[in-house]
């Protein structure tokens, strides 16, 4: 395979991985004005679903790292921009976290702001670990780690994460300086001036780390938006969304575990109920206060293992239907073919070549 599929993520970490589609949104957006349809890079099981991408993108939508890393790879390769990131970060405003931002602005100081947003960053789709730590000569370094370790895909979130972070911060502090250097683990672009313009003009490449530095004092200033109440309010509405977030992805985690390990089998419904001491009838009614049916299950990790194994392993599709519980091979090109538009060969080679 391309080089940049040698430090993939491993199959269980992408197939446990569900993120909203925050940051989908703004490169679909990107992409949009760069005369690139949607149609071209969203997965063929949305598009069938509905044709109005803004609704498969809805804050309640929830996709795979797997979905997500498709739609991304596709279009990096389709746009040939190894800056694509930076475009889709500056595509963000103060206000494009929703609840997040609001909080984040209504903070005390900018110190505060970034670690009220950094408590919440999952909420909002991010992909990479970030850290605060403290640094010598007054500053303060916030370091992205990556999550996957898929070298392609970590440049391009944090770009998006640098380029949108240092809007956010030049906003909230209403000072340039407030950033003092940037350093990217990416190798020196082509088109140094474009980071510079997004970015300012003190980034570094080729680092052992992607990191920015703000200076202390500056981040110690009061914001003009500051409002402990609102803070307060959101924080509260915040600790309720991720308490609920949390309990709907153990349940289905749970689920998903049960169905995964019987999908040879092909489990049924009834069978994976019974497993949760629970009637069918009962168990498809917790499944609908989720917001997903059991068919959805059942489709999404065929879809997810199934992708798994074309792009990690040598098995056929003969033999990858078996692994995913079809009796006829028939039945899951068409299946596969009805997910990503490609049939399972296709796929294989389409990766190879991204």
């Amino acid at each position: 395979m391309h080089s940049e599929f040698g430090q993939l993520a491993p199959p269980e970490v992408a197939q446990h991985s569900k993120v909203p589609p925050h940051l989908l949104r703004y490169l679909l957006q990107e992409l949009e004005q760069r005369g690139i349809a949607a149609e071209k890079v969203l997965p063929h099981t949305f598009l069938s679903q509905n044709t109005d991408p803004s609704v498969l993108l809805s804050h309640e939508a929830r996709l795979t790292y797997q979905q997500s890393r498709l739609i991304i790879l596709k279009a990096l390769a389709l746009t040939g921009d190894e800056s694509l990131g930076l475009a889709v970060g500056h595509r963000q405003s103060i206000t494009s976290l929703g609840l997040v931002s609001l909080g984040v602005m209504a903070s005390a100081t900018g110190r505060a702001a970034l670690e009220f947003g950094i408590k919440y960053h999952r909420l909002t789709g991010s992909m990479l670990e970030i850290d605060l730590e403290p640094a010598t000569d007054n500053a303060i370094k916030m370091i992205a780690r990556s999550r996957f370790h898929e070298p392609v895909l970590l440049t391009f979130f944090v770009q998006e994460l640098f380029a949108a972070m240092v809007g956010v911060v030049r906003f909230t502090t209403g000072s340039k300086q407030a950033i003092r250097r940037i350093e990217m683990m990416q190798a020196p672009p082509a088109k140094k001036s474009l980071y510079q313009e997004a970015l300012g003009p003190s980034v570094r490449f080729d680092a052992s780390r992607n990191a920015i530095f703000f200076d202390a004092e500056h981040l110690q200033r009061p914001l003009a938006t500051a409002d402990k109440f609102v803070v307060q309010e959101v924080e509260t509405l915040l600790a309720g969304m991720m308490q609920e977030e949390s309990n709907r992805l153990g349940f289905l985690k749970t689920v998903e575990e049960e169905v995964r390990r019987s999908l040879k089998s092909n489990p049924s419904i009834e069978e994976i109920a019974g497993g949760f001491s629970m009637g069918e009838r009962s168990f498809r009614r917790k499944l609908a206060a989720f917001k997903v049916s059991f068919r959805d299950i059942l489709s999404q990790i065929r879809q997810s293992q199934a992708m798994e194994l074309l792009l990690w392993s040598r098995l056929s599709s003969e033999q990858i239907a078996a692994e995913l519980g079809y009796s006829d091979p028939r039945v899951f090109r068409r299946a596969f073919k009805q997910w990503t538009g490609e049939t399972p060969s296709q796929f294989r080679k389409s990766a190879i070549q991204l």
